[in-house]
């Protein structure tokens, strides 16, 4: 399951850059291709001894690209590695949005959501992946705390960066 959960993940970063231009049975479909086939691939180039891009592969085994191997902490980059470049394909593919340029091509703006979801859901999630990537170092014994500390520190400076990022975009105009 708990891969699965990681599959899944990926699948929902397409569907955000999907939404509302892409049919339910076009997502189904999707979702069964990229949890069923190309995650797995994903996956097994960088977590299996096996994979040419493992940092944790056997040295002797064939077909070894990269010496040093990608080192993934808390598969954040196989999930978003998947996740971000099928959704680049996809956006891409299905065009923008309906409604969002006139007929003249002219950017339509689009009037903003309920803000306090957005800081609820922004909050939920920046305390979920707090708790997830501080424990991803699985230990806290034995000097394994100070890679935790460190990770932590990087999720919050994460966090505040992309805030700090949204609030500077909304002073930039046309």
């Amino acid at each position: 399951l708990f891969q699965w959960a990681f599959a899944a993940t990926a699948t929902t970063i397409v569907s955000g850059a999907v939404a509302e231009r892409c049919s339910f049975l076009g997502y189904v479909i999707y979702a069964v291709f990229i949890t069923g086939f190309i995650y797995p691939v994903v996956v097994h180039w960088i977590w299996s001894e096996y994979g040419w891009l493992s940092a944790f592969r056997n040295p002797d085994a064939p077909g070894v690209w990269i010496a040093s191997g990608v080192v993934d902490f808390a598969g954040s980059g196989v999930v978003h590695l998947v996740g971000g470049t099928i959704s680049l394909v996809a956006a891409y593919i299905l065009g923008p949005r309906i409604g969002r340029f006139d007929a003249t091509g002219k950017v339509v703006p689009i009037m903003p959501h309920n803000s306090a979801f957005v800081g609820l859901g922004t909050l939920l999630l920046w305390f979920g992946w707090f708790g997830f990537n501080s424990g991803s170092t699985l230990a806290l014994s034995g000097g394994f705390i100070l890679a935790a500390e460190k990770v932590a520190v990087g999720t919050t400076l994460a966090a505040s960066g992309g805030g700090l990022a949204g609030i500077c975009m909304c002073f930039v105009k046309d």
